[in-house]
């Protein structure tokens, strides 16, 4: 294989041919091949334990991609990853909420990073949030001798994911240190545990307040709608009837006074029951009667009965049928 000419900016190359100073091998505009890696710089090499310092600049926006949460961790920083054919890459990792966390380094071929530390990034790729089968299968597809990793402490990280967001951090002009300010409460602190203690008991003392205090009733968007803040008219009370036990058994002179007793009933007081003398006074009362047939004989028409008079009139002869 011919030797490797650091001042081109782009080789190219079929297959991964090992780590070469200054370059990072991967998929770029030009194509497949080695690219001059930007993190590197133009006079930074690789060092005997085979890690470089990452650069600020690109660690700065590297921080960009991060949760606002534990975007600002001090310990974060990009360390290479070595990989060795025989002895592989000689760590024990385990899945965590932010990454990689290193259960263990062997000695063979030896890594810049130790336990206790959380592998955040590979080659850019974010292991964060990533389920346990993606987030193994995003590193082997990145484990080549060279890679960046970008690695922070496993507390710090989860120590800064658990403060309230709604507290920022200021600087003080006129005593020359940062200070805290919560947002929410607009109380402002030296120390963000300061305002962590406050806002939780300023919430508690609320919540007692509320307790004792009934909670206002909903409004009902659709009946706000429809009648707007006045009160909706509520439908008529419904009359109650009287539930009468049905009868077992029984004579008809049983089931007669039975069923007398519930007209009694239902007719005492004078509230809303038919009176006897509505009864009476409308017993044969029809809504719509009938009206009486007209004959249909005519008066004055010839044939038995009627108009029999005028029959020698009109034909000259009793005899109708003549």
């Amino acid at each position: 294989m011919a030797a490797a000419d650091e001042s081109l900016p782009f080789e190219v190359a079929s297959s991964f041919e090992g780590a070469r100073p200054g370059k990072v091998f991967k998929l770029g505009d030009l194509g497949l091949g080695y690219y001059v890696d930007a993190l590197a710089g133009s006079s930074s090499s690789r060092s005997s334990s085979g890690s470089t310092s990452g650069n600020s600049a690109h660690l700065e926006e590297f921080r960009k991609q991060l949760p606002e949460t534990w975007r600002n961790c001090t310990s974060l920083r990009e360390e290479r990853l070595r990989v060795d054919k025989k002895a592989g890459a000689g760590l024990a990792l385990e899945r965590s909420d932010f990454g990689f966390a290193v259960t263990g380094v062997d000695a063979e071929p030896g890594q810049q990073v130790q336990q206790g530390e959380v592998i955040v990034a590979v080659e850019g790729r974010m292991l964060h949030g990533l389920s346990a089968p993606q987030m193994q299968a995003s590193f082997l597809k990145r484990r080549v001798d060279g890679a960046r990793l970008q690695v922070a402490a496993l507390a710090e990280v989860e120590y800064l994911s658990k403060l309230d967001p709604a507290v920022v951090e200021c600087w003080d002009a006129q005593h020359q240190r940062h200070y805290y300010f919560h947002k929410k409460t607009g109380q402002s602190g030296w120390t963000h545990e300061e305002l962590s203690t406050s806002a939780s008991s300023s919430s508690e003392g609320a919540g007692d307040g509320a307790a004792a205090k009934a909670k206002p009733p909903q409004i009902n968007l659709a009946s706000f709608l429809s009648h707007g803040f006045a009160k909706p008219k509520e439908p008529p009370a419904k009359k109650r009837k009287l539930k009468v036990a049905p009868v077992q058994s029984g004579t008809e002179s049983d089931l007669a006074r039975e069923e007398r007793e519930r007209w009694n009933a239902w007719n005492a007081g004078e509230r809303g029951g038919y009176t006897e003398q509505f009864l009476d006074k409308y017993k044969n009362c029809q809504s719509n009667p009938s009206k009486p047939k007209e004959t249909k004989i005519l008066k004055g028409s010839v044939g038995p009965g009627n108009g029999m008079e005028y029959m020698a009139r009109w034909t000259g002869s009793k005899n109708s049928f003549n």
